[in-house]
């Protein structure tokens, strides 16, 4: 599976076009509940022991499915007098083209008052504490957006792109040696052995590795890493000097989701499963967040899968959490968290759920309790009250004084 054919995700917005009275008269009854008052309780829904807890006060999650954003979900409209703030996200001003889209696919939080965003449209925003301001445009696809010890920033996008900026500034381009789309990039903890530690991934397996050797160029000396043939990686994290890398196996013998974590001695492949339930098979992952070798979290075709263990016994233990999704698998979502009791989820159909270390439950995206219309790729953070959720015309930050649920 191309990296080119993985990317086919819709932003919602229209509203469904029904047939028949009876279905007129549910839409008018779902136009008039977009309204309603986010003090009115919803009914309590049974989670059907799928691992979602819902309450009257949160939201509604259809576990069992939902229609497709593109048909029709209703939305916050964002108009002039909407207040843009739930009780957990408030939506900040774009830099959105009159009738035009931009697609923010990853996004840094070195600090409070302080993001990057990149987009599949090229661009490299920042926000300033009160507005996000387009800052480059590299003319290309961009897909992953990182921050390095020193302080630079690098991105990375499609057919093979490195951006570079020290100090966020003078962007340019670091020859790759490579023409895959990158989608994912960190940077691990450093030693001596490896004075930078650097990971990138893209598709058709491909991992790329700088140690801190440069070239006669001065550019950086990227070695190939890949943990094996016939993958397709969807996204890299760093945890110390841990890599772990998630994505899909597209040989047939083995066809499913695929996790590798690399020590510092190779890349070993993860077994993720539970007893007889094998969470790789048919499956892929298309994001991996990992807070040590004792707490990671995937996300799966079906919903997220958490991985537990202990200093006595290592093996990780894989449990699922199911909750809705749907769409291509680049940037299909994203994890991220300040530790293993605070890990927040973005997704398709405008879906943000965290993790408080006992139950995963979903949060307040629109003032009308229904799902924001806009599929959402990335989350990141500068701690538990500074959390950055992107997508499709929208960047939402965490609400700390409405007393968004921690």
């Amino acid at each position: 599976m191309s990296g080119t054919n993985l990317r086919n995700m819709g932003a919602g917005g229209a509203l469904l076009l029904v047939a028949g009275s009876s279905a007129a008269v549910l839409l008018l009854i779902a136009c008039a509940n977009d309204g309603m008052d986010a003090s009115e309780p919803a009914a309590p829904r049974d989670d059907g022991g799928a691992g979602v807890i819902e309450d009257a006060s949160r939201p509604n999650d259809d576990l069992d499915g939902a229609a497709d954003p593109d048909a029709g979900i209703a939305v916050d409209s964002g108009e002039a007098g909407v207040d843009p703030c739930t009780v957990d996200w408030c939506k900040t001003p774009l830099p959105i083209p009159d009738g035009g889209k931009l697609s923010l696919m990853d996004v840094w939080v070195p600090a409070p008052n302080d993001a990057w965003a990149v987009s599949e449209q090229g661009l490299v925003l920042r926000w300033n504490g009160t507005l996000w301001s387009v800052v480059w445009d590299a003319g290309k696809p961009l897909y992953g957006v990182w921050g390095d010890h020193e302080g630079a920033l690098w991105a990375v996008g499609g057919q093979g792109a490195i951006f570079h900026a020290p100090n966020g500034t003078g962007w340019a381009e670091i020859p790759s040696g490579v023409t895959t789309d990158l989608l994912g990039i960190c940077e691990g903890a450093r030693d001596a052995e490896r004075p930078r530690n650097v990971a990138i991934v893209g598709s058709s397996g491909t991992v790329l590795r700088w140690s801190g050797e440069t070239g006669e160029d001065g550019h950086p000396s990227w070695t190939t890493s890949s943990p094996g043939a016939m993958l397709d990686l969807h996204h890299v994290w760093c945890a110390g000097f841990d890599i772990w890398v998630s994505g899909q196996s597209t040989d047939w013998l083995s066809y499913g989701g695929a996790l590798f974590l690399d020590k510092g001695d190779g890349w070993e492949r993860q077994t993720v499963g539970a007893g007889t339930e094998n969470y790789a098979s048919g499956n892929t992952f298309s994001s991996v967040w990992a807070y040590d070798r004792q707490n990671v979290w995937l996300r799966g075709g079906r919903g997220f899968v958490h991985g537990t263990a202990s200093l006595t016994d290592p093996a990780l233990k894989w449990s699922e959490q199911r909750v809705t999704m749907s769409g291509g698998l680049k940037r299909i979502s994203d994890i991220w968290g300040s530790g293993p009791n605070d890990v927040w989820f973005a997704g398709t159909f405008g879906r943000i759920h965290h993790w408080d270390g006992s139950e995963l439950a979903i949060t307040a995206t629109t003032n009308s309790w229904d799902v924001l219309a806009s599929h959402l790729h990335a989350v990141s953070g500068s701690g538990p009250d500074d959390v950055w959720v992107v997508g499709e015309n929208v960047a939402l930050h965490r609400n700390v004084d409405k007393g968004a649920q921690k």
